[in-house]
């Protein structure tokens, strides 16, 4: 039971892992095959990019996740506490709001992409597109975690004072 609660919390960690090991496996053989046995394999750049894409995404998702997304705190600092609370839950809402108009128009995307195949693996492209709302959503629901969270800091720091 332990084993499945340590992977459902860290499913996105686990999953961008197992995709970077893959890609890594990917890219060795297909430069063994190329110089060492001069035959090299032809659908392994494009599953590498496609890979690459996924693993970038759901980098994003977990930047999010743990709060380690870009930012520029130059007066952030020098604010105090309970605006700081503020400006970071406006942050959190302007990310919610992108996050949600990114899911929305990604799902449209997957949808339209379903009868495209990519010219090398014959993979759909609705699978290589399908990453976008599934880091939109995990994105959305994390930057929802933090502005609860900030919302609550900010109701403590204006008790505070």
């Amino acid at each position: 039971m332990k084993f499945f609660k340590i992977l459902y919390d860290n499913f996105l960690e686990v999953f961008a892992v197992l995709a970077f090991i893959m890609l890594i496996f990917l890219t060795f053989f297909q430069v063994c095959s190329r110089y060492i046995f001069q035959a090299p394999i032809t659908f392994s750049e494009e599953i590498g990019r496609f890979l690459f894409i996924w693993i970038s995404l759901l980098g994003a998702a977990i930047a999010m996740k743990h709060d380690k997304h870009i930012r520029l705190d130059l007066f952030q600092g020098r604010m105090r506490p309970h605006l700081r609370h503020s400006l970071d839950a406006i942050v959190f809402l302007l990310i919610f709001g992108f996050s949600m108009l990114v899911l929305v128009q990604s799902v449209k995307l997957s949808g339209a992409t379903t009868r495209q195949i990519a010219p090398v693996s014959r993979i759909p492209m609705a699978y290589m597109y399908l990453i976008l709302p599934i880091s939109a959503l995990f994105m959305g629901c994390y930057a929802m975690r933090h502005l609860i969270s900030r919302f609550q800091q900010f109701l403590q720091a204006r008790r505070e004072q």
